[in-house]
């Protein structure tokens, strides 16, 4: 399969590889020697820049997000100036080995001589590390800069497409109410889902307008939407929700658990014996601050299988987005079909 010039360069990272040849190439002018030929040096300052490579790159995506990221500034500096030592002893080591085998000079030369390798090589070393670092900040910077104005757009788009469908709530609820007291008491099944969907209705309205609400109110809100989906369900159809009472308080985006739970009654199986057809759903806590939500149903392979796997769902395919968006290497969403039963989970790392 053939590749363009820009995919190939990226491959291969060519890119990469001409800035350190270009970085050598300009250290070599700070110790230039006018009597030798300008290429035996550049590939001697070549294999100095190659060495310093690996500890450039642990240094830069290793201690720069671990320690400076969370100001942990003199750790920082400590591990940086301590890999830039060893790094530079192991340089200067093989740059007297690879010496000795091509010049067949003695290993060990003047004790001075040693030295003001050694301090050199530090101090090249160190350069390197503090650009690497630089060029990690500012890419990271450019990279959040970039989430955050796509996080941005993406609320002003919820924001329009809300305002757009949203109907006066008073006069809304003004409605609900008339209904509610229009059924007749004995139907208690009818004035319950008005009920449900009445607060429902209240907590988007009302709850949903900022970018996290509390995590009770959003499950107090799964309650209610699984209790009007139980009441519209076939009679005897198999249907759970357990909630961990241990769940600690915390902020969740809004209306980010629905779309996991409507796909589960969306696409649950219609077979004739009501007690076949399950959605079981299950949200809890699993330590270390990971929220976590279960959905299984069963569905019917011989008709509902195809849909099943061709719509995925426009809630699904939104929440995907939402969560690269709000929490990228934060949570795990994960689909899994086995015969009958399809199963999907959400684990997501919140912060206090």
């Amino acid at each position: 399969m053939s590749i363009s010039i820009s995919q190939f360069f990226n491959r291969y990272k060519i890119f990469y590889i001409i800035a350190w040849m270009i970085v050598s190439f300009l250290i070599m002018f700070t110790s230039y020697d006018y009597n030798t030929p300008i290429f035996p040096q550049w590939i001697g300052f070549l294999v100095l820049t190659g060495l310093a490579i690996p500890v450039c790159n642990y240094a830069a995506y290793t201690l720069t997000p671990h320690y400076l990221y969370k100001r942990r500034i003199w750790r920082f500096i400590l591990y940086l100036f301590l890999a830039a030592v060893i790094n530079a002893l192991l340089t200067t080591v093989i740059a007297l080995y690879i010496y000795h085998l091509i010049s067949g000079h003695p290993f060990f030369r003047s004790a001075f001589y040693i030295f003001a390798l050694l301090v050199e090589t530090l101090l090249i070393d160190i350069v390197l590390i503090i650009i690497s670092c630089i060029v990690k900040i500012i890419s990271d910077r450019f990279f959040m800069e970039q989430k955050m104005l796509e996080i941005e757009k993406e609320k002003v788009s919820t924001e329009l497409n809300f305002l757009r469908s949203q109907v006066n709530p008073h006069f809304l609820f003004n409605i609900m109410n008339t209904i509610y007291f229009q059924i007749d008491k004995e139907n208690t099944d009818a004035r319950l889902t008005v009920e449900k969907f009445s607060e429902m209705l209240r907590y988007q309205l009302y709850e949903c307008t900022d970018d996290r609400v509390q995590i009770d109110k959003e499950l107090h809100y799964i309650e209610n939407y699984v209790a009007i989906q139980t009441l519209r369900m076939e009679k005897d159809t198999d249907i759970q929700l357990l909630i961990d009472e241990q769940i600690k308080p915390f902020m969740i985006a809004p209306l980010l658990i629905l779309p996991i739970i409507e796909n589960s009654f969306k696409h649950i199986s219609n077979y004739k014996d009501p007690t076949a057809n399950k959605v079981f759903l299950a949200i809890k806590e699993d330590g270390n601050h990971t929220f976590v939500v279960e959905a299984i149903n069963t569905y019917d392979q011989t008709s509902g299988q195809k849909y099943l796997i061709e719509s995925g769902g426009l809630g699904m395919k939104n929440l995907k987005r939402r969560l690269e968006l709000i929490y990228p290497g934060k949570h795990e969403l994960l689909v899994d079909k086995n015969e009958d039963i399809y199963k999907t989970t959400l684990k997501l790392q919140y912060d206090n």
